[in-house]
Formats: structure tokens, sequence, C-alpha cells
């Protein structure tokens, strides 16, 4: 493991969890309710998110307030997020104002995609 690995680690509070099946994948984000943008859902946990933008040429700024969306048992739910981090197509952000609603609703999806990867390391 690196230095910059460790510190990294340090830096997390929560667990990341990989998403794994489609169907919880897509994410769409927007400012200020302005253009949504449709992205693909890398990682995600209790304090923020990784995603991956499919359109390479969107202008996002660092430090900015956006709105995701995320699909959850074939519904949608929102959270507030500030945009932490960005290279090329990878965005990462942070939870920001969340409700206990929001926690609820993370804490769900977390765990149905832990159990989904579970369950698909045990069928390999």
């Amino acid at each position: 493991m690196t230095i910059e690995s460790a510190n990294t680690m340090d830096r997390r509070r929560f667990r990341r969890v990989f998403s794994l099946v489609a169907e919880e994948d897509v994410v769409l984000f927007s400012m200020n309710g302005h253009s949504h943008f449709v992205a693909k859902l890398l990682d995600f946990s209790r304090s923020g998110a990784l995603i991956f933008a499919a359109d390479p040429a969107i202008y996002v700024d660092l430090g900015s307030h956006y709105k995701l969306y995320f699909q959850s048992r074939g519904a949608i739910f929102h959270l507030e997020a500030l945009l932490v981090r960005k290279d090329k197509q990878l965005f990462a952000f942070h939870f920001i104002n969340l409700t206990p609603l929001d926690m609820r609703e993370i804490r769900g999806k977390v765990a149905r995609m832990e159990i989904m990867a579970a369950r698909m390391c045990l069928s390999y």
C-alpha cells in the first residue's frame, strides 16, 4: 500500500459499495434544477458517491451544489451534494443537508448494493 492510498483510506469515514447491477446504476444530476445529465454510479457510501458522466463535454464547477437522483427499488430519490473532485468524466460528490428520510434511503441503498454484491460473489 502506498502512502497516498493510506492517506486516502484514513479520510474515508464510511465503506464504499461498488455498483454491480444495471438497474441501480443510472444517476441523474443537475445544478440549480437546470439541465439534467445522465451518469453511471460507480460507488456509493453513506457520505457520497462517485459517478461517471456519459457526456465528456459536461461543464461542472468544483464546490458547487448539485442534486443527484438515484434509483432504488424501482423508485427514485434525490440527495443534495457538493462536487468535491472531478477528473475528466469522473465526478466525486459529498452529500450535504441530509434529512432523516435521506439517511434511510442511503442506508437502504447501501444495504441492497452489499447484498447484491455478496450474491454475485457467491455465485462465482
